[in-house]
């Protein structure tokens, strides 16, 4: 139900549901169309029937109908142990949160209606949140409750076997026990109106068993019936609340995929059909060999009605038979080629994998003031044979949307450790951070694995494991999260929490995860002097860490002006460019025995924030990559003219914000700024003679005039920030 539902519309549902009640002279019919329509005018995807038993003295109930989750329906007739609060009362709305605990659903549905049909038992409608009307549900279906209950006590007093078995025949398979065409053709119409109403895809599987003609004929019918009993079981088990599964003739079979997000959900959903395609069917001890083909039709990428969506999926069977069998087409065509070409890529990143063409770069984590080298992050690169290294972003968006990232990340695990095992030997302790994909935390047994990780590299340690996590990955089920992250700490494995201030940022996130390290995402550090506001979330993010005791990383530190800026906000530890660049395992040695801490950075250590430190870092950045325009268009040769100097905001600055006690520092500044400007037209002079090594020699003056000017503008920070701090 979406949107409000005005008196007109009210009276609409109730006549609707007054004829479908009046409609039928049979309980299941009865209560199979009454719960669609229920479920029809609520939007709700799971609708149940249940009947108190009689001399149950724990108020045990029985599940008489279920639609919309193929595991209840194969529970249909077991006797339930519900809470009292779930079934006993009057119409109501409301969030049954762990109330629902006992229907063992796959997928959280915590928003119950409950319809009590006077002396025949309950209908609970289920859905993952409540229906956006302005009107009470429980009271506009109150009215129908008691005709509903008298109805069903007419149709059992003139209901004979016989027509029970029509019943049972007319919306069930009689050898599977699946929904039959009839009950699945209602359901897929239902499906498509919800679908439009919510903006959500729906997905229609047309499923066919290949050469089952032949198999028949050599094997005999009666293993044949056997083994559509086992393949309509084994779709079954995958199936989740709200997807629907029906044999409608012979060895053909439909699968109903409702509320999917888009193209990602579609292919994931798709990937686990096929999966399992790939495996034998048991039947009596023998292992059949079985495969299906499969068409699929998109809503609304293929067509906007459900006689049109089954069409299009009977196509792509067709088609996906003609080409090869065991495999599925999708019906629209420029998705097919992306499908297939996401499917080569997993299928090429498998064989990289085997081949050894995946290799960990390690970009270095230091504390800027110090110098200190503090860890590094493993990067993943890929190098093709016959491509060379091929860019992460071209095939990482792939691998983080499929399985394949569970095996990637254990491979990044033991290699990472691997190689600390290594540094450790030729002297450098360090750590090592490894990028975990949601998918693969929200693993039941994911501390195992890191157990098995540690386990299999000889001499590793987990104090030089930390696993890096997003935001994102915490949503599903923070609760699950938190006792991986502390039962991998009860190891010693560190966690940290990526790309923060980019998602949620909630500080109930920092309060229950036990997360040791935050890292502020770097597109907050690179436009530091773009964006105004994001000094100020900087400054928030570590007054943040201060209070929750947490360490502080800044990515995408690229500049020396950067450094500074952090630094003086009190974020010391810094990882980009400016720092080093992602390099091979065999540079990071050579690397740390040369790295030295940035003069500029030192001289920050300590000393208290201050405002005026921003626009001179500032002004200090504009200047410094004044100079670099200039050298690069001297470079080019370009016959434009270089960059105009520009000395405006360093002058209003050292009248206005620059700290006392300092004129002759500050008349100093004053005179190379006077002295740049004057080499600057020099320089522009001299580029138009044929004298190259006169253009050089003024270039040379002009950086070491610059140079002069940064010293002096960082003595002036300190101080300024000596003064704040007094």
């Amino acid at each position: 139900m979406v949107g409000a539902v005005n008196d007109e519309q009210a009276l609409a549902i109730l006549y609707d549901l007054a004829l479908t009640i009046g409609g039928e002279v049979n309980v299941a019919p009865l209560m199979v169309r009454t719960l669609q329509r229920f479920m029809y005018h609520t939007g709700f995807p799971v609708g149940l029937w249940l009947v108190e038993e009689e001399g149950a003295a724990d108020g045990r109930c029985r599940l008489e109908l279920a639609i919309g989750d193929y595991h209840l329906i194969r529970r249909q007739g077991e006797s339930l142990a519900l809470p009292a609060a779930l079934v006993q009362g009057g119409p109501a709305l409301f969030e049954a949160g762990a109330l629902l605990a006992g229907l063992a659903l796959r997928k959280p549905l915590g928003v119950v209606l409950r319809l009590p049909v006077p002396g025949q038992g309950v209908i609970l409608l289920l859905g993952a949140a409540r229906p956006a009307t302005r009107l009470s549900l429980p009271e506009l279906f109150s009215p129908i409750l008691e005709r509903l209950g008298r109805s069903i006590t007419l149709c059992r007093s003139y209901e004979l076997e016989v027509l029970h078995r029509v019943e049972q025949t007319a919306y069930y398979d009689p050898l599977t026990g699946l929904p039959n065409a009839i009950l699945f053709n209602n359901t897929l119409h239902q499906a498509v109106v919800r679908a439009r109403a919510t903006g959500r895809w729906l997905a229609l599987v047309h499923l066919d068993v290949d050469d089952f003609r032949a198999f028949n004929e050599a094997r005999g019918s009666d293993l044949g019936n056997r083994v559509l009993v086992a393949l309509g079981q084994r779709f079954g088990a995958s199936l989740q609340p709200g997807e629907l599964l029906a044999r409608i003739a012979g060895d053909e079979f439909m699968l109903l995929l409702p509320d999917l997000g888009g193209w990602d959900d579609v292919d994931e959903r798709i990937v686990r059909t096929l999966q399992t395609n790939r495996t034998p069917l048991e039947i009596d001890g023998e292992a059949v060999e079985i495969t299906f083909s499969a068409g699929i039709a998109l809503l609304p990428a293929d067509s906007e009605d459900g006689d049109t969506l089954v069409r299009h999926a009977q196509m792509a069977l067709h088609q996906a038979k003609q080409e090869a069998r065991g495999y599925f087409r999708l019906f629209d065509g420029e998705q097919d080629k992306r499908t297939h070409a996401r499917r080569e890529m997993l299928r090429r990143l498998d064989l990289a994998m085997e081949n050894k063409e995946l290799r960990l770069y390690y970009q270095p984590k230091v504390d800027m003031p110090s110098g200190r080298v503090l860890g590094f992050e493993a990067l993943l690169r890929w190098f093709h044979p016959e491509r060379g290294m091929v860019p992460p972003g071209e095939f990482l968006p792939v691998v983080e949307s499929s399985d394949f990232i569970i095996r990637l990340g254990e491979w990044a695990m033991r290699e990472a450790l691997a190689q600390a095992v290594s540094w450790r030997r030729a002297g450098l302790e360090t750590c090592i951070s490894v990028n975990i994909a949601g998918r693969h935390l929200q693993l039941p047994d994911f501390p195992e694995r890191v157990r098995h990780a540690l386990a299999d590299v000889p001499g590793a340690r987990a104090d030089s494991l930390e696993i890096e996590i997003l935001e994102s990955s915490i949503l599903d089920d923070m609760a699950h999260v938190r006792e991986v992250m502390r039962a991998c700490a009860g190891m010693g494995v560190r966690f940290a929490l990526d790309d923060f201030g980019t998602g949620y940022s909630s500080l109930a996130y920092l309060h229950q995860l036990p997360a040791a390290t935050i890292k502020i995402d770097q597109f907050f550090v690179r436009n530091l002097f773009e964006q105004r506001e994001d000094p100020a979330i900087i400054q928030a993010v570590v007054q943040i860490a201060q209070v929750f005791g947490r360490e502080l990383v800044a990515e995408g530190v690229e500049d020396p002006e950067h450094g500074m800026l952090l630094v003086a906000m009190g974020c010391h530890i810094g990882q980009g460019f400016g720092i080093g660049r992602p390099m091979a395992a065999e540079a990071v040695l050579p690397w740390v025995a040369g790295y030295r801490a940035r003069r500029e950075w030192t001289a920050l250590q300590g000393l208290a924030w201050h405002q005026g430190l921003y626009e001179l870092f500032h002004l200090r950045h504009e200047h410094r990559q004044w100079r670099e325009r200039v050298s690069a268009r001297l470079a080019e040769r370009a016959e434009a003219a270089l960059p105009a100097f520009d000395a405006c905001g360093l002058s209003q600055w050292l009248m206005i914000a620059a700290p006392g006690g300092a004129p002759a520092q500050v008349r100093e500044c004053f005179r190379l700024l006077g002295e740049l400007a004057q080499q600057a037209r020099g320089l522009e002079a001299a580029r138009q003679s044929p004298a190259a090594p006169a253009t050089m020699a003024l270039l040379g003056q002009m950086f070491a005039s610059s140079d002069a000017l940064l010293r002096l503008l960082d003595e002036l920070g300190v101080r300024l920030a000596a003064r704040a701090a007094a």
